[in-house]
């Protein structure tokens, strides 16, 4: 869920038909997720889709597709911790709640643990969803794009429409730190190395820097000449890191991946030639 996801409460005693249904038709809410989260078990939830909506990491199996919530059978998308629980007479595998058996469409998760992992989300029957009353419920709608609030109290009848407080998102954004810890160490380990990387570059250069110099070059043109060959090479190598990123790495969205590599990039670079400004200038003086 995004930090633009809106808890929902309703005015009436609508069903859950009632409010999908409601969203669905409306041509002014796209893209949408809708999660049903039970109240008295945090991890089982209603899910409903419409559109084009994220949806997490999966180990094996699918996710729910858009007929899968106008649909006569209830199925299930299970975190990785029910993986060994299911129950599997022949080709399909199914999860017990009580006394019923739920087909299970595909198993979430990654290689890192999270509260993702312990999630039931079910897409229930056309007849269950009209037996099923929302306020029953923790509404929580989220978008693909910021949804617009006065548009969902109208389109839903709602009595409240709230901005989703992080400590209570279904797919914990507050542990996103932890569960992806290895990438950060990684991420944060490459931007010293980087810095690293520009120093030695400039400590290792100096006797070289300090010939031209004495030969008659320029300081400006010894800087623009020794910043142009450190970025190609730095370029060079951070196109091919971020490559060998992706494919060691198993995050769902790769863009703040490329946005903190073009940032790290440009402050390193920046970082270098004022550090290497600093040192033609001391060296052209001496």
């Amino acid at each position: 869920m995004s930090a633009a996801a809106y808890h929902v409460t309703l005015k009436d005693k609508n069903t859950i038909w009632d409010v999908t249904q409601a969203v669905e038709k409306n041509k002014k809410i796209k893209n949408v997720q809708i999660h049903f989260q039970d109240k008295k078990n945090k991890h089982l939830t209603y899910f409903f889709g419409t559109g084009s909506f994220g949806v997490p990491p999966m180990i094996n199996g699918s996710f729910f597709g858009s007929g899968t919530f106008n649909s006569e059978v209830e199925v299930a998308v299970v975190g990785k911790n029910y993986e060994k629980k299911l129950y599997e007479p022949k080709d399909q595998e199914y999860l017990k709640i009580g006394k019923k058996y739920i087909p299970v469409l595909g198993v979430m998760g990654d290689k890192y643990s999270s509260q993702l992992d312990k999630q039931i989300f079910i897409a229930p029957s056309i007849e269950k969803s009209k037996k099923l009353i929302a306020n029953n419920y923790r509404i929580i709608i989220d978008g693909k794009k910021a949804l617009n609030k006065n548009i969902l109290k109208t389109v839903l009848k709602a009595k409240t429409v709230e901005h989703l407080k992080q400590k209570h998102f279904l797919i914990n954004q507050d542990s996103w730190i932890l569960d992806h810890f290895q990438e950060l160490l990684m991420l944060a380990g490459l931007f010293i190395l980087l810095i690293f990387g520009a120093l030695i570059w400039i400590i290792g250069n100096i006797n070289r820097n300090r010939s031209f110099l004495n030969l008659g070059k320029e300081p400006l043109q010894l800087l623009f000449e020794e910043w142009e060959f450190y970025t190609l090479l730095t370029g060079l190598g951070t196109i091919f890191g971020v490559m060998g990123g992706m494919l060691i790495t198993e995050l769902t969205n790769y863009i703040p991946l490329l946005i903190y590599n073009m940032v790290s990039f440009v402050l390193t670079n920046i970082f270098y030639i004022l550090l290497l400004r600093k040192r033609v200038i001391s060296l052209n003086r001496s």
